[in-house]
């Protein structure tokens, strides 16, 4: 065996042998938990496996070299080598990143794309208080669906101050007895029970209506849609959006 050849095994060796150190510095660092109600992160095994990948791609350029360069010397070769090898290290960990990024923009388009024949599924036609809008024990709601399936839903009613902040003054009491099975295109009325949590008018109304395809439990293709005064968006990949209506005066 070459000179030059034990001492690139050796050097390899060492790098090996350096990675018990590593690992301990890595749970040391990284392998503490926080406390208290803290979301907490797991970065344990980060600078353990950084460190492994960066000796794997090392070792394997380093010997590339040795190969094409043999009278370099081994610790040159090596030096080198390393900073090459940060080099693929950032750049692989960038275009992974990329690539991964990639994948998930892709998915949420194939999802999107896939949820936007049912945007129209549930159809509010109109609401209203009853017996009246000045006291209210219920909102009935006019609907049409498009789909067969199991309907259910849920009404809020708050009041929004200058600084934005949402006080509730009404919810609705629907439980799982109430919701019942619909046939495709069939049209409805729909009452929504009105527990009062505080006194005062609501001057910002939600009606969330479902359809479940599965006669309990969710389901692929379900669809929750929520009528609102001023909607920000169409979807947003688990709820639906449409304008609410101003309440009918029957």
């Amino acid at each position: 065996m070459k000179s030059v050849w034990r001492k690139h095994l050796l050097i390899c060796l060492v790098l090996g042998l350096l990675a018990i150190p590593v690992y301990f510095l890595d749970r040391a660092l990284l392998g503490g938990g926080g406390g208290g109600n803290w979301i907490t992160l797991d970065f344990r095994g980060l600078i353990f496996w950084t460190y492994i990948t960066l000796v794997a791609i090392q070792v394997t350029v380093s010997s590339i070299a040795i190969l094409i360069f043999p009278k370099a010397g081994a610790l040159r070769i090596h030096l080198g080598s390393m900073v090459i090898s940060v080099i693929l290290l950032v750049t692989g960990a960038t275009a992974y990143g990329k690539l991964r990024r990639l994948a998930i923009s892709n998915e949420y388009q194939a999802l999107m794309a896939s949820r936007r024949p049912l945007m129209n599924a549930i159809e509010l036609k109109e609401w209203s208080y009853f017996p009246d809008e000045s006291h209210p024990t219920e909102i009935r709601v006019s609907v049409v669906v498009h789909q067969s399936g199991r309907f259910a839903g849920n009404v809020t009613g708050g009041q929004t101050d200058s600084s934005g902040d949402f006080t509730t003054v009404f919810q609705s009491t629907n439980g799982p007895e109430t919701q019942r099975q619909v046939r495709r295109d069939e049209a409805f009325t729909y009452a929504f029970p009105l527990k009062f949590l505080t006194v005062g008018r609501a001057d910002d109304v939600r009606i969330t209506l479902y359809l479940f395809k599965a006669p309990s439990g969710p389901a692929a293709g379900d669809v929750a849609k929520v009528f609102m005064n001023s909607p920000q968006r169409d979807d947003d990949g688990e709820y639906f959006y449409g304008v609410l209506p101003a309440p009918s005066r029957k």
